[in-house]
């Protein structure tokens, strides 16, 4: 380092060390980026760990972080587990870091954090790719998972990741002083979730875990977590499986593991593909962004052994339910042999000879994807043609777009929807084409954790119902909609084809069919729930 050159801090420079994403968490490990950190490279001696290593010091939120390695240009640290977050699920809350050295102190950078920001090692440390996981076998053998050392399904393994919870009151017993390890069990109150065989671009069609044997603090470790699990048995077998974390609402980036039946070295399933194309129109009534737009978005995985398509929920007339959609690391990670094929040029051309759009793919994590605005109007009850010409995928077909509905019910800003009544609360609509499906969902006003609740019914009904759940509370009787919705309420009523309905198209280059659908979104801003 220069004489005199302060710290500098990087821009989003403050990361988690597993994965490098963000939000950071209290207790985690933690890697801070920039220039003029350290005057040297220095790493702790030994425990309880330092905080102050070759002149070289940190604060967060002015509290005195625990050092692992300085360098000038990064640092790792344990995030003081002391601190103190803000109860709102509507954002994460700001951290405050400052590095000091001889030539001075950085201008203070923030880092967004959370009570968890799930985040597996990944054996190479980059964050990605084959995740630090050790097999133990039904003999006790452990072993590294690798491409020529497998689990199989049905066998434990140990994976190892940080900011799993270890601030305050976030495990059993109390987590141990900062810098230093626990040395028995100690349970994690989180409970974090493992999740195999996610789609990595779209949380869903996953393979949770259900038997474990251990969720805590890595025994003898720093910040580290624990988790010995199952791999369900009948998991998909291959050499990069995904593999994610899920505590508190939040989804770490994707790592891969190592499967086969006989363990030993992997083996890939063959190559399997299929396609998703959408229309979809979206009306917006309150707040900034009132008013319609129309998008066409589609997507062509490929992968080894991949799932055949599932749609994202399996739509029932009559159903309802609560919604929880995970709130994903800030950065995702490509998964080795999963790729996201191109169709080149996609022409979509309404009935009745209106003007075509050209759709070009756009770059992305893992290959290619498809999304552009089009001209206002341009979806609506009717035939397309569609027609891909690419030099991996080529295809050409047609989706009939079905009719829109109208909504009656008044839904401006402001709106009450009192359900503490114990009454239900109804949306009613006319139009649409019997065979469709609407779909209500009431979102949560908390930004950051999109809570939801939702109910469904065929168009021919002419509306959908909210039951609402009425309990004795303290000797008298409270009724809800069954979660704890934020004021103010977004309602958003969407309209589509049932799954069973959903058009194909044939293609060349894809092992499956291309799935095509539409779907007409009301969103209604700023409802008052009661």
């Amino acid at each position: 380092m220069a004489a005199g050159q302060v710290p500098t801090i990087a821009p989003g420079g403050i990361v988690t060390a597993a994965s490098y994403s963000q939000p950071v968490s209290p207790g985690s490990i933690v890697s801070i980026f920039g220039a003029n950190l350290a005057a040297s490279t220095v790493s702790a001696p030994g425990l309880p760990l330092p905080t102050s290593l070759g002149g070289t010091s940190v604060t967060v939120s002015s509290v005195s972080a625990c050092l692992f390695f300085v360098s000038p240009t990064q640092i790792n640290l344990q995030i003081p587990s002391s601190l103190s977050l803000s109860e709102s699920f509507a954002s994460y809350t700001p951290f405050n870091v400052v590095v000091t050295t001889a030539a001075g102190s950085s201008v203070p950078a923030q880092a967004p954090a959370f009570f968890v920001s799930p985040a597996m090692f990944a054996q190479d440390e980059s964050g990605c790719g084959q995740a630090a996981v050790l097999n133990v076998a039904p003999d006790g053998t452990v072993s590294l998972n690798s491409p020529s050392s497998s689990a199989a399904p049905g066998d434990f393994i140990s994976l190892y990741a940080t900011g799993l919870g270890a601030g305050p009151d976030e495990v059993y017993p109390q987590s141990p002083p900062d810098g230093t390890p626990t040395l028995g069990l100690t349970i994690l109150l989180s409970d974090p979730d493992v999740f195999f065989d996610c789609d990595p671009d779209v949380f869903f069609d996953c393979n949770a875990a259900t038997i474990y044997n251990y969720r805590g603090l890595a025994p003898t470790l720093v910040g580290v977590d624990q988790i010995n699990v199952q791999i369900p048995p009948g998991t998909r077998e291959g050499c990069a499986i995904p593999l994610a974390l899920y505590a508190d609402y939040l989804l770490s980036p994707t790592t891969t593991i190592s499967i086969h039946s006989g363990r030993g070295p992997c083996v890939d399933p063959p190559i399997q593909s299929y396609g998703e194309l959408s229309l979809t129109k979206t009306v917006t009534s309150g707040g900034e962004d009132g008013g319609e737009s129309d998008t066409f978005t589609a997507s062509f995985p490929s992968a080894p052994g991949l799932p055949a398509f599932v749609p994202e929920e399996l739509l029932v007339p009559g159903a309802s339910g609560i919604g929880l959609a995970p709130v994903q690391a800030s950065r995702s990670c490509a998964v080795a042999g999963y790729n996201l094929l191109s169709a080149g040029s996609i022409t979509v051309q309404p009935a009745g000879g209106g003007a075509a759009v050209q759709v070009q793919p756009v770059s992305t994590t893992g290959g290619v994807t498809y999304q552009q605005a089009l001209p206002p109007g341009f979806v609506g009850a009717g035939e397309y043609s569609l027609a891909g010409s690419g030099n991996t995928i080529a295809f050409q077909g047609t989706l009939t777009v079905g009719s829109p509905v109208q909504i009656q019910t008044d839904l401006s800003p402001g709106t009450q929807i009192d359900v503490g009544s114990g009454q239900p609360f109804t949306v009613k609509f006319t139009g649409g084409d019997p065979g469709t499906l609407v779909k209500a969902t009431l979102f949560s006003g908390e930004a950051l954790v999109p809570y939801s609740i939702y109910a469904e019914a065929d168009a021919a009904s002419g509306a959908v119902t909210f039951n609402p759940r009425c309990y004795p509370v303290n000797g008298a009787i409270t009724c809800d909609l069954g979660q704890a919705l934020v004021n103010p309420v977004q309602a958003v009523i969407e309209v589509s084809p049932y799954p069973a309905n959903i058009s194909t198209l044939q293609s060349q280059g894809l092992t499956g069919a291309i799935n095509a659908t539409w779907t007409y979104r009301y969103v209604f801003n700023g409802l008052i729930l009661n």
